[in-house]
């Protein structure tokens, strides 16, 4: 039985779930919707009105981390650790880890210079706590958990944040991230949820929001109050 995902254009808590779905080589599909104008079923099906959503048979599962959840009960081998207090802390840092990718969402739509430099800071304050907890190639050690399935679309936003505004966060700062970081992306399953041209089309996302961050694109000159695409 394939899964099907409900998407959105370069969605990063999709992404979540597809990385997941990689590693446990599950079949599944990728259905992408508009969300300025969903369609009629979405509405009717989506409880929050937006996505991620997996569709299992006639059942609904919302929420990216519920949906990662939901997978890794269902198929083997389970990624969150057997002690109880490991797994609810892991779940603790998934949530961490879930308002650290909106704050990369925040650089890329916020307008004036001392906005984005806030959320910039936030995230390394965000960063900094982080750094402290990384035990190894993975967050937990030597094992790869849901912890770092949930980080990895973070660290891909950031890549590319980076090639726009140079030496945001990966530095020598955070030695423990950056070794986190190449592990995941080392990965079969996270190079397999990611398409050649993502830069590409996340360079043309930032340039459409008209944030602070697309002045710094090649050839880009933002007009004051230009309308923003968000997810």
């Amino acid at each position: 039985m394939a899964l099907k995902l409900i998407s959105f254009n370069l969605c990063p808590f999709v992404k979540k779930a597809e990385i997941l779905l990689e590693l446990k080589g599950v079949d599944y599909e990728v259905e992408s919707i508009d969300l300025k104008n969903p369609p009629e079923w979405f509405m009717q099906i989506s409880p929050l009105k937006k996505v991620p959503l997996l569709l299992v048979e006639e059942h609904v599962i919302f929420e990216s981390s519920v949906i990662c959840e939901y997978i890794d009960e269902a198929y083997p081998e389970q990624l969150h650790p057997d002690n109880l207090i490991l797994r609810a802390k892991n779940r603790s840092w998934i949530e961490f880890g879930n308002a650290c990718l909106w704050d990369s969402f925040y650089l890329t739509v916020k307008e004036t210079e001392e906005d984005f430099n806030e959320v910039m800071n936030s995230l390394l304050i965000k960063f900094d706590q982080i750094e402290r907890e990384v035990q190894g190639a993975y967050f937990n050690g030597s094992d790869c958990s849901l912890v770092d399935i949930n980080f990895a679309p973070l660290f891909q936003n950031l890549n590319t944040i980076n090639e726009v505004h140079p030496a945001i966060l990966f530095d020598k700062r955070y030695p423990k991230i950056l070794n986190w970081k190449k592990h995941l992306f080392e990965l079969d399953a996270v190079k397999a949820a990611y398409s050649p041209d993502l830069k590409a089309r996340q360079l043309e996302q930032i340039s459409k929001r008209q944030g602070y961050l697309s002045r710094f694109l090649k050839n880009e000159k933002p007009a004051d109050g230009a309308g923003k695409t968000i997810y």
